[in-house]
C-alpha cells in the first residue's frame, strides 16, 4: 500500500493506493480537479513507504501511482523487501521517476536480496530461485550445490548493504522496460472480474477487466490515443469459468466492439458460473506450503495426496484428518511426522480467517479480516490465491476509526506472538528470540560438560531444557526450506 499527500495548489489531500476509480474521482474533487479527468496529474508532497520519497515534489500521473500500488499490493513480503531494498540503494541507479520504479517491479530477478548470510544453503536457494524463477525438486534439495552457489555469491564481494540485507546485482539479467510510461502492461488483479479484454490501437495495447467502472475504459482509450472504441482492435484475452452462453456473448465483442455495452450488461446481469466447486482456501494453502517445503502434493478428488515414495502416501482433507496408506519404512515415517504439525497450523489460521469479519478501519486498502483484537491492537489477515496469506498487527488510532504502525508477516505463529506482546497479553521481557535461546543452550551444555558437582536430577533437568530449546528453534530451521523467504523471526517462551 502507498500513502501519499497529493497537491493541486493550493489544495491538498491524502490518497491511499491502490484505490478504485470512484475513490480516485472523489479525491480529485477534493483537489478541485475534474473528477472525470482521464489523465490526472498532481504533485506528491509526502509519500510512504519512505523508499518512494524520490517522487516527492514531483508531478506524477495518479493513474500510474495507482498502478504501482496494485503491483506492490500483489507482492509477497519477500518481494516487497527486495523491491524496497533496491529503491533504498542509490548505487544501483535504476533510473529516476515513476516509470522506472514501476519497471523495477518487473525486474526483481536482476537483484538478489540476502537477508541472512549465515546459512549458505539458504543463500544459494534464495539466489537461484530469484535468478531462475524455479528449481527442480532435485535441485531444491541439493544442499551441496546450493551451498556452493551461496558461497559463490557471497565471495563475489559485490553485495551492497541495505537495511533489508545485502543486495547483489545479477548483471547477466538485463533491466527491461515493460512499462513505456504511457500504456500499462496487462496486470490482472480484480478478483470479481469475468473477462479480460485487450484493446489495441496502432502499436499499443491496454487491458481492462470487465465488469469495471466505465471511466476505466475511457482512461484506457485516452492512454492509447484513440478517439473511438470502433477505431481499436478488440480481443478477448481470457474469461472466467462461465457458461458457454455467456462465453459466446463476451466473444461477440471482437466483432461488435461495443465494449461499453458489454460492460453495462455484465454489471447488470447475474452471470452463473459453472457449477464447479473451487478448491478451498485450506487446500490451496496446504499445497502452497507443502510445495515450498519440498513435498510432492497432488489433488485427488476431495483429498490432497502427499507422496513420500511410490507406495507410501499421506492423505489430507478439509476436516484436517490425516491418515496414511501403503507400505511405510522408518525413513518414510520420519518424513511424514512433521506433516501433522504443519497441516494443523494451516488449518488453524485458515478456519480463523474464514470465520473472521472484515476489518473495519478508515482508508484501509485491501480485503483484510480481523482475526483478533485486544487492548487497541489488531491481528488481521489478507488472502491471495497466488501468494497465500499476509498477517498484520496494527494499533488502533485514538478514535478507534483507523489503524497504524503495521507489522507484516508471512508466518502466522510469528504474527500471533507479535500480537500477544504488542497487545500486552504477554510480557515481552519474558520472551527470548532464537539467538538468545542459542546462547542459553550453549551455556547449559557447557555446565553439563564441565560442572562435576551436578547431581543426576540436575543434569537430567538441564538435558530436558536443551531438548526443549532445540525443539523450539527447530520450527524456524524447517522454514529455511521455504521457497519464498518471508518468515519473521520466531519468539519463544
Amino acid at each position: 500500500m502507498i500513502k501519499a499527500t497529493i497537491q493541486n495548489s493550493p489544495y491538498c489531500t491524502e490518497i491511499r493506493f491502490p484505490c478504485s476509480e470512484t475513490e480516485l474521482s472523489k479525491k480529485l474533487g477534493e483537489l478541485s480537479m475534474n473528477p472525470e479527468h482521464l489523465a490526472p496529474m498532481a504533485t506528491v508532497l509526502e509519500i510512504e513507504p519512505a523508499e518512494l520519497s524520490v517522487l516527492e515534489d514531483c508531478e506524477v500521473s495518479l493513474d500510474a501511482l495507482n498502478f504501482l500500488g496494485k503491483r506492490m499490493d500483489g507482492m509477497c513480503k519477500a518481494e516487497r523487501n527486495q523491491f524496497l531494498a533496491v529503491l533504498s540503494c542509490d548505487e544501483l541507479e535504476i533510473g529516476y521517476g515513476l516509470k522506472n520504479i514501476i519497471n523495477l517491479t518487473y525486474n526483481l530477478a536482476r537483484y538478489t536480496l540476502i537477508e541472512d548470510t549465515d546459512d549458505l544453503e539458504r543463500v544459494g536457494r534464495t539466489h537461484m530461485l530469484n535468478v531462475r524463477g524455479f528449481l527442480s525438486k532435485a535441485e531444491y534439495s541439493n544442499s551441496e550445490w546450493l551451498s556452493e552457489e551461496g558461497m559463490k555469491l557471497l565471495d563475489s564481494g559485490s553485495g551492497i548493504d541495505t537495511e533489508y540485507g545485502k543486495i547483489f546485482v545479477n548483471e547477466e539479467i538485463p533491466f527491461e522496460e515493460i512499462f513505456n510510461g504511457t500504456t500499462f502492461p496487462a496486470y490482472l488483479c480484480e478478483s470479481n472480474s469475468v473477462a479480460a479484454i485487450e484493446i489495441g490501437y496502432m502499436d499499443l495495447t491496454e487491458m481492462v477487466e470487465l465488469p469495471c467502472e466505465e471511466i476505466a475504459i475511457k482512461k484506457a482509450l485516452a492512454r492509447l490515443g484513440a478517439d473511438k472504441i470502433s477505431d481499436c482492435k478488440i480481443e478477448v484475452d481470457s474469461t472466467r469459468n462461465i457458461s458457454y452462453e455467456w462465453s459466446g456473448k463476451i466473444s461477440e465483442i471482437e466483432k461488435t466492439k461495443d465494449l461499453f455495452g458489454l460492460n453495462k450488461m455484465l454489471k447488470s446481469e447475474d452471470i452463473r458460473l459453472k457449477q464447479e466447486q473451487p478448491m478451498s482456501i485450506f487446500k490451496n494453502e496446504v499445497i502452497r506450503k507443502l510445495d515450498g517445503e519440498g513435498y510432492d502434493v497432488s489433488a485427488d478428488g476431495e483429498w490432497l495426496t502427499v507422496t513420500l515414495n511410490s507406495n507410501a502416501v499421506v492423505k489430507i482433507n478439509d476436516s484436517d484428518i490425516i491418515y496414511t496408506d501403503g507400505d511405510f519404512y522408518d525413513k518414510d515415517k520420519s518424513e511424514a511426522a512433521p506433516l501433522s504439525g504443519i497441516v494443523r497450523g494451516i488449518y488453524e489460521y485458515c478456519s480463523s480467517y474464514e470465520k473472521a469479519p472484515p476489518l473495519k478501519a478508515a482508508d484501509l486498502s485491501g480485503n483484510y479480516r480481523c482475526l483478533s483484537e485486544f487492548n487497541g491492537t489488531v491481528l488481521a489477515a489478507k488472502y491471495n490465491a497466488d501468494f497465500g496469506f499476509e498477517f498484520v498487527t496494527w494499533d488502533r488510532t485514538y478514535d478507534g476509526k483507523a489503524v497504524r504502525h503495521g507489522n507484516y508477516y508471512g508466518d502466522y505463529a510469528a504474527a500471533k506472538e507479535n500480537f500477544a506482546v504488542r497487545s500486552g497479553l504477554v510480557d515481552g521481557d519474558k520472551l527470548f528470540d532464537n539467538s538468545e535461546l542459542d546462547r542459553i543452550q550453549k551455556c547449559v551444555k557447557f555446565a553439563m560438560e564441565n560442572d562435576g558437582n551436578l547431581h543426576f536430577d540436575e543434569y537430567d533437568n538441564l538435558q530436558r531444557l536443551c531438548e526443549k530449546i532445540s525443539e523450539s528453534v527447530s520450527v524456524d530451521q524447517r522454514s529455511t526450506r521455504e521457497q519464498q523467504q518471508d518468515e519473521a523471526p520466531k519468539m519463544s517462551m
